[in-house]
């Protein structure tokens, strides 16, 4: 049998440019990192951040969309979604950009921390020995 060439990787998009930032110390809470095409996602346990990366035409800047989904604390369901948009200077993958998009990842982590550690705070609070913070108003048919 023949041996065949293993076909190359198509490495496309400019989220390449910003592998970097999968070995930085900063997203060591994230249970996974990934720059493919033009989209940078960053998972953490609290939150799921993407970054949409697309040049401004006759500009030399990077257009930069995040969007971060807070999840509940019992991670059944999405609890906010926050957007956020940033022009960056520069040739796409530089340093700075690249540090002006791990600050925002960053700061999305650190919201959704805080967010959850306030609901559990809310909720350990209301509920009191005796009292439920809820009441079941299902009723039969």
């Amino acid at each position: 049998m023949p041996q065949t060439r293993p076909k190359p990787a198509q490495i496309r998009g400019l989220a390449v440019r910003f592998a970097l930032i999968i070995g930085d110390p900063r997203l060591a809470a994230a249970t996974h990192v990934s720059c493919t095409d033009d989209t940078i996602s960053v998972h953490y346990p609290e939150t799921h951040v993407t970054c949409r990366l697309r040049r401004l035409p006759k500009s030399h800047k990077l257009l930069v969309t995040f969007r971060a989904a807070i999840s509940a604390p019992d991670s059944s369901m999405v609890e906010g979604l926050h957007q956020l948009e940033l022009a960056l200077e520069g040739r796409p993958g530089a340093h700075a950009q690249r540090e002006a998009i791990l600050r925002q990842l960053h700061a999305h982590h650190n919201a959704a921390v805080a967010a959850h550690t306030r609901l559990a705070t809310r909720l350990s609070r209301h509920s009191t020995p005796g009292k439920q913070p809820w009441r079941d108003i299902t009723t039969a048919a």
